[in-house]
């Protein structure tokens, strides 16, 4: 390892600087280089990138959005369903239902590396709008369902086709935002996961309701939610494209600029081709093991909570509709943390690591506020709002998924990257029901505790990643020098634009949050979580009073078996 610090360039006036086209080598330049290579490089101004992000918000926003959300609560569709004798009417038994909901997840493990190696070598907008469309078609194939083998090859399938949602998210968004962008609207289509289930479950409340027809209850949940899947899917492949260089709604001069804001990244637009030796890259990364420790804990509770959630909360002495409703606030809670804290990263910058540290300690908070209460007498609605409270580490996951789209760099390694990490989601997801034991019923004593020491250690390693990469930082800029001129972010520039790693690009550096002073951010983020909490816990004063005065269904017990 070098012992000095290289000397760099003193900084040249823009056009005295070479183009990106000179440094085109083997053939492995990334394709938004086509569109650089026939231009001058021109400083963007701040107006135009502005002008860029607008249009692209316009454009691309909306349709995210829909589409994750309705992506997402069709994993809950099963939860919603086991309220309303989905379990009695396929006959299911002791864990077969905790196996029917490991089992998407098996699938989801499954097909991650063919998943992403797909992402790599296909149309990434195409591809995900076919696996939609193959998504609805599944949903509807719930009601043919008789028996628990085929609820197993169903959820099975579901778990492959929805393994490239997110990654493919991931690698979407990264095409055409920058780094900084790339927080805000990753925060946006995750909040989409509590808007839409507070819509799903308003939804499933009502559905609940149907008697007297040829169809049961449960089973139209999985109709409507399927129509919704395929409709979207469809909209999807008709207008959504899949670079900047390649929106039909950009000018040929726009398409310059978006193209340019993107390369600015050091992480490239999109590569077709697959390189062996960055697999090593990122099997060998720090950051990544710690990012996959972080994902793997941060799962367990959110396997066990997903499918076991309602029958917990019923656990409290509600009844099966009234658990729906009681359901909401989580969700709430989920969206609404989600938006503040991307609020919060765009005004005081982005907070990355400490967007996984803070609202972690939210979740233990609530957790072991659950634990404290089993076998109490507590009051069943303050019980209630501190299992709410658990659903904050759902802030974690859209932070974690941009720390691999704007700290790794290489397609392949950025794709490996992918795959181990949601590798450890789907095997978190799997573990997390088995902890729910029937014999536990109704308190879960067992998963209560796992989930707060898989909080526990997962809080640990975001910690550790937000240390490690200030460190690296530092360790660059005394071996290397900081990449602060023009002349030398361009050269980082062209090294992301011809699909070297961070660890071939010198003038890379990480980024934990864009705030030096971490106190400030640890202020500016409890405050944030604790204005927030303060004001729903006002909410939640109304919506108790209200709820101690529903009616409830005579024929309705507490369903927790």
């Amino acid at each position: 390892m070098a012992d000095t610090i290289e000397q760099r360039s003193p900084q040249r006036p823009v056009e005295d600087l070479e183009c990106l086209p000179d440094l085109k080598m083997g053939g492995n330049a990334d394709e938004g280089y086509d569109i650089l290579e026939g231009s001058d490089f021109r400083p963007i101004t701040p107006e135009q990138s502005a002008a860029i992000c607008k249009k692209l918000d316009r454009r691309l926003l909306p349709l995210m959005c829909v589409l994750y959300g309705i992506c997402y609560i069709d994993k809950l569709s099963m939860s919603w369903a086991v309220l309303f004798h989905f379990r009695e009417d396929l006959n299911l038994k002791g864990t077969e239902y905790s196996w029917a909901s490991s089992m998407f997840y098996f699938g989801f493990l499954v097909a991650q590396y063919p998943g992403n190696y797909l992402l790599q070598k296909l149309k990434v907008s195409r591809f995900l709008g076919m696996t939609v469309l193959a998504w609805g078609v599944l949903m509807v194939g719930h009601l043919g369902l008789k028996e628990f083998k085929g609820l197993l090859v169903i959820r099975f399938l579901l778990g492959v086709v929805e393994s490239v949602v997110m990654p493919g998210f991931v690698l979407y968004t990264s095409t055409f935002y920058t780094r900084k962008e790339q927080v805000w609207r990753t925060l946006l289509w995750s909040a989409m996961q509590g808007i839409f289930t507070i819509f799903g479950a308003l939804a499933s409340y009502g559905l609940g309701h149907i008697t007297n027809t040829v169809l049961r209850p449960w089973m139209y949940i999985f109709l409507i939610l399927g129509i919704l899947s395929f409709l979207t899917g469809s909209i999807w492949l008709v207008i959504m494209p899949e670079t900047p260089g390649t929106a039909s709604f950009f000018t040929e001069e726009e398409k310059r600029i978006a193209v340019q804001r993107v390369a600015e990244n050091m992480t490239g637009i999109k590569s077709y081709g697959w390189k062996t030796y960055q697999i090593w890259h990122a099997l060998k990364d720090p950051k990544l093991w710690l990012l996959l420790g972080f994902e793997f804990f941060k799962s367990v509770p959110n396997g066990g909570l997903t499918n076991f959630g309602s029958l917990v909360v019923a656990g409290f002495g509600f009844d099966s509709f009234k658990t729906l409703l009681i359901g909401l606030p989580s969700s709430l809670v989920s969206a609404g943390s989600m938006i503040l804290w991307g609020f919060f990263s765009i005004k005081y910058g982005n907070l990355r690591t400490w967007g996984m540290i803070v609202p972690m300690v939210i979740a233990i908070a609530g957790v072991a506020a659950v634990y404290a209460t089993l076998g109490t007498d507590a009051n069943i609605y303050g019980r209630a709002v501190a299992y709410w409270l658990i659903n904050s580490y759902a802030v974690t996951s859209p932070f974690a998924l941009t720390i691999v789209g704007q700290n790794i760099a290489g397609h392949t390694k950025r794709a490996v990257a992918n795959t181990l990490l949601f590798i450890m989601y789907a095997a978190g997801n799997i573990a997390g029901p088995f902890f729910f034991r029937s014999e536990d019923a109704p308190r879960y004593v067992l998963a209560i505790v796992s989930i707060m020491v898989c909080l526990g250690i997962g809080l640990l390693c975001a910690v550790l990643l937000r240390f490690y990469m200030i460190w690296e930082n530092k360790r660059r800029d005394r071996l290397y020098g900081r990449p602060e001129n023009l002349e030398d972010r361009l050269d980082g520039m062209r090294m992301g634009m011809h699909d070297k790693t961070d660890d071939e690009n010198k003038d890379f550096r990480y980024n934990p949050s864009d705030v030096a002073n971490g106190e400030l951010t640890i202020i500016v983020g409890l405050g944030v979580q604790l204005a927030f909490f303060g004001c729903f816990l006002v909410v939640s004063g109304v919506f108790h009073r209200r709820m101690r005065h529903a009616p409830t269904a005579k024929s309705e017990k507490p369903y927790i078996q």
